[in-house]
């Protein structure tokens, strides 16, 4: 039930990626005919990706997963004032720490639809100004919604593999056409995660909608089901898949320790973020994935109610 944290790969990704670790394991970046295949071959995995965006292949960076990408973002625009979103990713907000300026350079969302971006070009137009751009994370979002730069009226946006069942370790950072980042020298390219990626997102987007709707389906199930047995606690939906539920009066990593010992597995914030405390009215996050049955749902409700009731006895 933690799936906003990780995801298993899938097989068919495992399969795409296997030829690399093995026969094909050459450098792209040699100069002999292996090399080069290899190359052309990284190019065309970046082209795939690029469609399913409607960008071009020049817009795809890779990064090694998530957090860099997110960094990327924050650091690499023009030095200024960065607005970030209460729920965004610790990576955001630690790379956002120390900016400051008198121009506000960038905003950084987790948002799905359009409404901030249209909101921000509008401001950009008024004030005839290429900034504040706009930074959409949607390493959680990426699977269940279209995130098009077009779509959601953006400047980047962050993929990451380990959200999408595919490998850790890789993650991409797509910039609108003609932006210019400040970033680090970027090394070899790792070959068998850019195919692992590719795959899985070419099947994210194949699934989306299905996918969606049978996840909301199974999130209604289960607020129903802890609604009829905690009328007390309180339930949030932030995505698709995601449920957040806070229990007054119990701190969330003693009921995710409770819950852990019962055998149901959540998180009390991100994970990235789970060495430090967190605060008493943080919520408790389940999170469903491509695998989770009605029956699992269900079970997981069950154990929940009781582990509150005994947690308050």
């Amino acid at each position: 039930m933690d799936y906003a944290s990780a995801t298993p790969i899938l097989p068919e990704v495992k399969q795409v990626m296997e030829k690399y670790w093995s026969r094909d394991f050459y450098n792209p970046s040699a100069i002999y005919e292996e090399g080069v295949q290899i190359k052309k071959e990284v190019e065309e995995f970046r082209t795939k990706i690029a469609r399913l965006l409607g960008v071009t292949r020049e817009s795809i960076i890779f990064t090694s997963g998530g957090t860099e990408a997110n960094t990327w973002a924050v650091r690499g625009v023009r030095p200024g004032r960065v607005i970030v979103g209460e729920d965004s990713h610790p990576s955001v907000l630690e790379a956002a720490k120390g900016l400051t300026g008198t121009e506000t350079t960038l905003v950084s969302s987790v948002t799905t639809d359009n409404k901030l971006g249209r909101k921000i070009r509008e401001e950009r137009k008024k004030n005839n100004s290429q900034y504040p751009l706009l930074h959409v994370d949607a390493s959680q979002t990426a699977q269940y919604f279209n995130v098009g730069l077009e779509t959601l009226l953006c400047d980047l946006i962050t993929l990451d593999s380990a959200k999408l069942y595919g490998p850790k370790g890789i993650g991409v950072l797509v910039l609108r056409r003609g932006l210019k980042l400040d970033l680090p020298p970027l090394g070899t390219p790792p070959v068998p995660l850019i195919a692992g990626f590719c795959k899985a997102f070419e099947i994210a987007v194949r699934d989306r909608e299905r996918e969606r709707e049978r996840l909301i389906s199974l999130s209604t199930i289960f607020m129903k089901n802890i609604e009829h047995s905690l009328p007390e606690v309180y339930i949030a939906q932030s995505q698709p898949n995601i449920i957040n539920i806070s229990v007054p009066g119990i701190l969330p990593e003693l009921l995710v320790l409770a819950l852990d010992r019962a055998g149901v597995l959540v998180s009390a914030g991100p994970a990235c973020n789970s060495n430090k405390p967190e605060p008493p009215d943080t919520p408790v996050r389940f999170s469903f994935g491509r695998f989770t049955t009605s029956e699992e749902v269900r079970r997981a409700a069950e154990i929940f109610c009781r582990t509150v009731e005994s947690v308050v006895k």
